[in-house]
């Protein structure tokens, strides 16, 4: 009978003797990355909140949190539910949730630990407080403002209009203010003019003076949340500003390189694929394409693509992912560099988190060796 199983990956395999496509994680690299941030973000007497839409894997969050992380941060209601039953107890779910069935989910979740979410309109404060009315729980609310992004959220200038949803919110059963919330980076008008410092100073004082204003108005905002890995560091330094998001850092990818928040050894998750074809000197395809690279550019119509036109990098060698199918990878291979059919390659992608999300594991690698296999728990939790 056919084997139809996949076959599981042993804790000792050689990295060279990985089936390929598949993600790989250099574990020095990622516990240094999350104890290098960790300690950054304290050192500013800031509390970090890692999103872990970025690994989507439950035991690098708890590992997160043993390093002194405030929670976690997910971007929609079943990316979180793993998390919560793997026993992560402070989430935050960092978007607009709107629809009865993920009101009700975020309501039955809210049993098991502190759930808090981004809000920016009555129709959604509305429906998540009849849900957790109804569930006999009680859902924390930070209300998302708009800082120049322009992807949700009240404009941070319009003051009264964010006054007025507050009260709104503090009338309404079973919910409860925290504070205000926005992510900007480096995506927003006039960012180009500005170095990733000034965007995170500039953003965590936005997010401070809104604040004061609130609470000169009497309306109780105990948090202010901003950043993201780009300019999340930066963010921290400024008095006032509660607490930091931030996911990429985990594994950081050529995004992040190009704006200058990592370095080359920085980076900890490259994609190992091989050689299938190889018909011209300085062409050659591996077996990667879309459905493992994705093709992600960054956040689209802005001014993202810092890091050249390839789509992802060999790691140590001058060959680059140029253009993808939905199984082919045509990479393009420098002056200095040679392939050949079968031989294997690592690259380093554009954008890490959507890579992630097409993959059922990371291998986790030290010393050459596999040490950890990860399921990819949330990967496709997109509801």
């Amino acid at each position: 009978m056919l084997d139809l199983e996949p076959h599981e990956i042993e804790v000792g395999t050689p990295v060279e003797a990985l089936d390929t496509p598949c993600l790989v994680v250099d574990l020095d690299r990622m516990e240094r990355n999350l104890r290098d941030w960790q300690q950054t973000i304290d050192a500013a007497g800031t509390r970090l909140r890692p999103h872990i839409k970025t690994h989507k894997v439950p035991e690098i969050a708890l590992r997160q949190q043993q390093l002194g992380a405030a929670g976690i941060a997910c971007a929609k209601v079943t990316e979180a539910e793993p998390f919560v039953a793997a026993g992560c107890t402070d989430v935050v779910i960092a978007y607009p949730v709107v629809g009865h069935d993920k009101w009700q989910r975020l309501a039955e979740m809210a049993r098991e630990a502190r759930m808090t979410v981004n809000v920016d309109s009555p129709a959604a404060v509305r429906g998540i407080s009849e849900a957790a009315r109804e569930a006999g729980t009680r859902v924390t609310v930070q209300i998302e403002v708009d800082s120049g992004f322009h992807r949700c959220g009240f404009p941070y200038a319009d003051v009264d209009a964010i006054e007025g949803f507050a009260r709104l919110i503090g009338s309404l059963p079973n919910l409860e203010l925290e504070g205000v919330t926005t992510h900007r980076g480096v995506f927003f008008d006039g960012a180009a003019q500005m170095t990733p410092e000034e965007c995170g100073l500039e953003e965590g004082r936005l997010m401070v003076e809104l604040a004061e204003k609130l609470r000169s108005r009497g309306v109780p905002i105990r948090k202010v949340t901003a950043g993201g890995t780009i300019t999340g560091r930066h963010v921290a330094r400024v008095p006032g500003v509660t607490e930091v998001r931030a996911g990429t850092y985990v594994f950081y990818d050529l995004m992040q390189l190009g704006y200058g928040s990592a370095s080359e050894e920085d980076l900890a998750l490259s994609i190992l694929t091989t050689v299938v074809s190889h018909q011209a000197r300085d062409r050659a395809t591996v077996d990667g394409g879309s459905k493992t690279f994705s093709g992600d550019r960054g956040v689209v119509g802005a001014n993202s693509a810092k890091s050249g036109p390839e789509l992802a990098r060999a790691v140590d060698r001058d060959v680059t992912l140029e253009r993808i199918s939905e199984e082919h990878g045509m990479v393009c291979i420098g002056e200095d560099a040679s392939l050949e059919v079968g031989e294997k390659v690592a690259f380093y992608p554009f954008h890490v988190c959507t890579c992630v999300n097409l993959s059922d594991e990371l291998v986790g690698v030290r010393g050459g060796k596999v040490e950890k296999v990860w399921p990819i728990a949330a990967r496709g939790k997109r509801a």
